[in-house]
């Protein structure tokens, strides 16, 4: 994997282990053929796929957050759905409602609140699970 992607994406896949979320596999498919973008395939067990991309020129803090935009939906989509609730992580807030969001606040990536912009936890510091 790309060396920016492993950085962009690591936080995210350290809330998918604590949750008992199986991580997706990652190949090296540069499905965007963009040198601005660094990108691969996120596949899961079932042989479902999504792409993933980040902006190279990006901060590691909105490289983060967009990451995990992305891995937030792959698990959503291809891995919770029908078999688990699907508001990952959940807002603690408003646990039966929606998930967190990924962002950027001040020079991190964390996960708010999409009611009341409130921020929860770090992206990578996530407690909660599915």
């Amino acid at each position: 994997m790309d060396p920016v992607l492993r950085e962009s994406v690591e936080p995210v896949m350290r809330d998918l282990f604590r949750a008992q979320v199986d991580a997706p596999a990652f190949d090296d498919n540069d499905w965007i053929g963009d040198r601005e973008y660094a990108s691969c395939m996120m596949w899961g067990a079932d042989g479902g796929g999504s792409g993933l991309s980040v902006r190279r020129a990006a901060s590691l803090e909105e490289r983060v957050a967009q990451a995990a935009d992305q891995v937030q939906e792959w698990a959503i989509e291809d891995q919770l759905w029908g078999s688990a609730p699907t508001n990952w992580p959940p807002c603690p807030h408003h646990p039966a409602t929606h998930p967190l969001q990924a962002s950027v606040a001040g020079s991190r990536a964390v996960w708010v609140c999409p009611a009341d912009h409130s921020v929860v936890a770090p992206i990578g510091e996530a407690q909660e699970g599915p």
